[in-house]
């Protein structure tokens, strides 16, 4: 080869490198967005680094683009969003990666600071904001704990209704009720029904009776939805009671939050984060533009509120809720929304402290994956493919309950939930759950580890007959999922419903499947709950042991309407099966530091 073609070939070789080379911007809690956003002049907002990333796409991607954000907290004033405007494309992703060995935290919360202490261990602070009006939380994280809003009795199964009347908005109970009127409070009365629960506001108290602002549960269903005599209850965010370490109360009108110390905490070492919030990042593509290719890597999503409802929270099932069952029926916002967003990825990040649901896959999702990530302390359902909370369904029908999208196109596809820790979901509705998949084609959940839940581990289908949807072939596999079923009743490790062809579980460890002693209801907890509909599964190589109820129940369907091999139910479980099946189920080696002990529980 001559000299000339040498350096011909040297040159392209080197285009080609400056191309395949990311464009990188710099974000820092103490950078400033005036700066050119570099390593060593950063910006200081993501906002301001998806503005310039914007300015990238705008002149067509020739390369891939990182972002990387330094160490610290960054606090949002309104949810990132994220058009076809900021999207990757076939070709190029465009990343948001925290440093390398650096904590970052995108937080939709406000640090309360300034605590005074006002004997004993209760301190206070003042907060501008909420006696103005302009803010109210349900939501107080302390040292990176949820804090409990007091509450009485602080023990469930402690208080019961005793009788309803006036619609079901007037109680009275088994014993007597805080020595004051909780109306004036924003107090809420929480219902524990069979597999959901209620909240509403208290509107009046006295002695051992209430009045709700709301009527109390889905009216309409029969009583396993209501506030119905002999449910457990209590009263959430009661001044008078106030009484325990780790609890905090919010005056509003005085605009003074109050909490009372653990053992060993200072108000000069305490980090105390409000939620301001609902939601922090929306991918809002469009069917004609969908958003391609953004990446998330190793960020902490917290700090979520979400308001009570003006009418009321009355659960049906899985963060779905509604007055009654002759009106519309809605589901809880995410604080991470995905719409017509494809290879969409979120790899080893940690979505905690989120009180609505944590991430949602809408309308026209395809390919994305959660892979790697920590997602605890959720308000409502951890992840959720198929989220209906935007899009439009069949018929116009927004707000039913089991409507399948109006486009068949909408229907998710092709979406991953791997190698995840999934736990303590339905923290403040306690009838969510860690995973739940409907309307959906080809969703992936596996090698998951699920626990600590109050309801259902995993929830497949949301159709109640044998009518077909576009829910088809969902695979959940060798997922390791335990210690559910702490609060309610009727439900599983696993819980499916209605007709879904092509549909595999596969390889799962489920044990641990508990039931409270407080649960309301007859129906039992089991491994796998396959109700109404439920048809046209493989079951195979499960194992289910350590069970309240038996391993599989049936409801309005049959097991002949599934295929079954290789699965070890009740008595067919030995210890070398259970081995066997551990060994393989819940995370991949690249993922075990996520959770450094497995948590077998045989």
């Amino acid at each position: 080869m001559n000299t000339r073609i040498l350096r011909v070939a040297l040159t392209a070789l080197a285009l080609v490198t400056v191309t395949a080379r990311a464009t990188e911007f710099h974000i820092s809690p103490s950078g400033n967005d005036a700066n050119p956003g570099t390593k060593d002049k950063p910006f200081a907002a993501p906002a301001r680094a998806v503005a310039a990333v914007r300015t990238l796409v705008a002149g067509g991607l020739n390369r891939n683009v990182r972002v990387v954000l330094h160490g610290g907290t960054y606090v949002l004033q309104a949810p990132l969003v994220f058009t076809s405007a900021d999207s990757g494309s076939a070709d190029y992703a465009i990343t948001y990666a925290a440093a390398p060995g650096e904590t970052v935290v995108i937080s939709g919360g406000r640090p309360v600071t300034g605590w005074r202490p006002t004997g004993g261990s209760e301190w206070t602070v003042e907060l501008p904001g909420v006696k103005s009006g302009e803010w109210f939380f349900r939501q107080l994280i302390v040292n990176d704990q949820r804090a409990v809003r007091a509450r009485w009795p602080d023990e469930d199964g402690v208080l019961h209704i005793a009788t309803v009347g006036n619609e079901v908005r007037a109680f009275t109970f088994d014993r007597a009720l805080p020595p004051e009127n909780l109306g004036s409070q924003d107090a809420e009365l929480v219902v524990y029904e069979n597999w959901s629960v209620s909240r509403a506001l208290v509107a009046t108290s006295d002695e051992r009776q209430l009045a709700t602002a709301t009527a109390v549960g889905w009216i309409g269903h029969g009583d396993m939805t209501t506030a119905s005599p002999g449910k457990p209850a209590f009263i959430e965010h009661a001044r008078a009671a106030l009484d325990q370490p780790g609890e905090w109360f919010l005056d509003r009108r005085a605009g003074a939050l109050t909490y009372i110390a653990r053992p060993g905490e200072t108000p000069a070492q305490t980090v105390a984060v409000a939620p301001v919030l609902t939601q922090l990042v929306k991918i809002a593509g469009t069917k004609e533009k969908p958003v391609r290719n953004l990446r998330f890597e190793g960020l902490r999503f917290e700090h979520t509120d979400f308001a009570l409802p003006a009418i009321g929270y009355s659960e049906i099932q899985a963060a779905h809720f509604g007055p009654s069952t002759k009106l519309p029926t809605q589901v809880q916002p995410v604080a991470v929304e995905c719409a017509y967003a494809e290879d969409v990825r979120f790899e080893r990040c940690r979505f905690a402290h989120l009180n609505n649901s944590g991430i949602g896959f809408g309308p026209g999702c395809r390919r994305n994956t959660v892979s790697g990530c920590v997602i605890e302390d959720i308000g409502g359902n951890g992840v959720m493919v198929g989220w209906r909370g935007t899009g439009r369904l069949q018929g116009g029908a927004e707000g039913t309950l089991d409507a399948d999208w109006g486009d068949p196109a909408d229907a998710p596809a092709g979406n991953t939930i791997a190698n995840c820790v999934i736990r303590r979901c339905g923290a403040d509705s306690r009838g969510a759950v860690g995973v739940w998949v409907a309307f959906s084609a080809d969703t992936r959940v596996a090698h998951n580890v699920i626990h600590d839940l109050p309801y259902t581990g995993v929830s497949v289908g949301y159709r109640w007959d044998t009518t077909p949807t576009s829910q088809t072939r969902c695979v959940v596999e060798s997922n390791h999922i335990y210690d559910v079923m702490k609060k309610l009743a009727d439900g599983g490790g696993v819980y499916t419903l209605g007709f879904q062809p092509g549909t595999v579980l596969r390889g799962n460890l489920i044990h641990d499947v508990h039931r409270s002693a407080h649960a309301h209801g007859g129906a039992p907890n089991n491994g796998f709950f396959i109700d109404e509909g439920s048809k046209g599964f493989l079951f195979e190589s499960n194992v289910v042991h350590k069970t309240s109820g038996e391993s599989v129940r049936f409801n309005q369907c049959q097991r002949d309407w599934h295929t079954w091999k290789g699965n070890a139910f009740d008595g067919d479980t030995t210890a070398a099966r259970i081995t066997e099946v551990t060994a393989r189920a819940g995370l991949e080696p690249e993922y075990r530091a996520l959770q450094p002990h497995r948590g077998t529980m045989p």
